[in-house]
């Protein structure tokens, strides 16, 4: 029994990392609570982050892979492990879906700057730099995940899709939306008020 658990937990873990087998299924297999965070100090932004909250199951498989001491932490050489791990999920744009006045957009650029364990939950931050400078008092920037894969479910925490901070937090209206697109689960439009 223990040893078809390491097999299982292996190919969980092999399939995050490196995601070949996963485009052929049919739906989702690891789940990932993500929403974004704006710092609004201005609001005009160029910067920013997104969170995700893996499954407790996807999880724990990960953690038998990076946690080599198994004290439940990523720490150290671990957390660089791991961080690195992630980045294989560039070549799915991190399932980001961004737009600015309806027109597509892709990141500039994507880092991988944390990874931890939450509640037994692995969890990590993106670090995400637009193309452009988005003047939400001009524009209204749109916000989801989606895998066009089918592989990751990337859900709506209770919480909302965003998150807002900053001296000018309050002046903007975050507005969620459903999704056509059969992949996600909702939309957030910001705006702000002039």
């Amino acid at each position: 029994m223990l040893s078809w658990r390491r097999c299982v937990c292996k190919a969980m873990s092999a399939s995050l990392l490196w995601l070949g087998a996963g485009q052929v299924l049919a739906h989702p297999h690891i789940w990932i609570d993500s929403y974004y965070q704006v710092n609004l100090t201005t609001p005009a932004i160029q910067t920013v982050d997104a969170y995700w909250k893996f499954d407790v199951f996807s999880s724990l498989d990960m953690l038998m892979e990076f946690d080599k001491n198994a004290d439940g932490q990523l720490l150290g050489a671990e957390k660089a492990t791991a961080a690195k791990a992630m980045t294989n999920l560039a070549q799915y744009q991190y399932f980001l879906r961004l737009q600015v006045d309806g027109r597509e957009i892709q990141p500039a650029d994507v880092q991988v700057v944390d990874v931890g364990v939450v509640d037994q939950a692995m969890t990590v931050r993106l670090g995400i730099v637009l193309p452009e400078t988005v003047d939400l008092q001009q524009s209204t920037f749109r916000m989801g995940f989606g895998d066009r894969e089918n592989y990751f479910a990337l859900v709506t925490p209770d919480e909302g899709l965003i998150k807002l901070t900053g001296m000018m937090a309050e002046t903007c209206t975050p507005a969620e939306q459903e999704a056509d697109e059969f992949y996600m689960e909702g939309w957030v439009d910001l705006h702000c008020d002039t």
